[in-house]
Parts: structure tokens; sequence; C-alpha cells
């Protein structure tokens, strides 16, 4: 099995090299050869072929939420320095 995915992690990077120094017609045949690949490993490893993918673009969309909500957290807030009250009877 180990073979197998160092099989299929050769394939698909022979085949995004490929499509990077190619044309646009490689780029699109390089998205159909993926899906292709990954049907094949669904029927080659079953059902964690198809569940990992899922639980890695929940993971991922997870964290695409927590980046886009946490920019408060980014941006330095000023917080104004300390007044002291003018009380009539502080006087002392």
């Amino acid at each position: 099995m180990a073979l197998a995915i160092l099989a299929y992690a050769a394939i698909i990077g022979l085949l995004g090299w490929a499509a990077w120094n190619s044309g646009v017609t490689e780029k699109a045949m390089f998205v159909v050869n993926v899906v292709f690949l990954w049907m094949s490993a669904i029927w080659f490893f079953g059902y964690p072929a198809l569940i990992g993918p899922a639980v890695l673009a929940a993971i991922a969309y997870l964290a695409l939420l927590v980046v886009m909500t946490s920019s408060d957290l980014r941006v330095p807030v000023t917080v104004p320095a300390r007044q002291r009250p003018d009380y009539p009877h502080d006087e002392n």
C-alpha cells in the first residue's frame, strides 16, 4: 500500500510539473487526470480515499473562517491613557 501511495504522489507530481510548464490544454487535462486518479484511489483504497479529502476540506474551511473573522486580533488597538478623575473632595 505504501508503494501505491508513493506511485500516486509521483504521478501527481509529474503531471503537475508538466501542467505548470505547458499550455492551457495541459492544465485542463491535469485537473481531469487528478479526478481520475482520485477515483482510482477510491477504488484501490476504498472508503478512506473518499472521506479523507472531505475531512481535509472541512479543516481548511474552518481555518479559512478563523482567518477571515480574526482580522481584529491582528490590528493594534490604542487604549487611552488613564485620566485622573476631577473630584472636588480629592484635593488632599
